[in-house]
């Protein structure tokens, strides 16, 4: 009897310490998952209000993002070949943006930076991007990959700026052309 009594009470702790664990754990998840989300400044100086800034942000499709790896040459830190800054902050003017495109499972690469563009202070804009992959041996199918990024300003359906790049990351022609 005794020794069903230890084993209950064993089980029991166990299963207290597992959920307690299970819990810790998805918590800590949760807030990694927050502070990827804000945006990095990448500009010096002190801190600016809203109004003074640029805001652009990488959008997100499934399991395919492209984020910021380089602003006017300059690399934005990152700890990961995977993941980076997908929204930044800078002062307005021209700007050199450099990416990394990802469909997980697929292809990570770093494409050619898109050519100046002008951001004016106070608004937001979007790098959005239409990813068509290719077929065959590695090769010929990051040759025949296609990767089309642009930049729109939030709330504004035109594109500023766009670059179409192949598997490498080397910008081509884009197919409708």
């Amino acid at each position: 009897m005794k020794i069903i009594k230890t084993t209950l009470l064993l089980t029991l702790m166990m299963l207290t310490i597992t959920v307690g664990v299970a819990q810790k754990k998805k918590k800590k998840k949760q807030n990694r998952k927050k502070t990827e989300v804000a945006a990095v400044k990448v500009y010096e100086g002190p801190e600016l209000p809203p109004e003074q800034l640029v805001r652009l942000v990488s959008e997100t499709v499934g399991k395919k993002y492209a984020y910021f790896i380089a602003v006017d040459e300059k690399d934005i830190p990152n700890m990961s070949l995977m993941s980076g800054a997908q929204e930044i902050l800078l002062l307005p003017g021209d700007h050199t943006i450099k990416m990394r495109f990802v469909s997980k499972g697929e292809i990570a690469i770093p494409t050619e930076s898109f050519d100046f563009l002008s951001f004016e202070a106070g608004k937001s804009y979007v790098v959005k991007f239409e990813y068509t992959p290719g077929e065959g041996s590695y090769l010929v199918s990051a040759g025949n990959t296609r990767i089309r990024l642009w930049i729109e300003e939030v709330g504004q359906a035109s594109v500023l700026i766009e670059q179409t790049v192949d598997g490498f990351g080397k910008r081509v022609e884009p197919a409708d052309k």
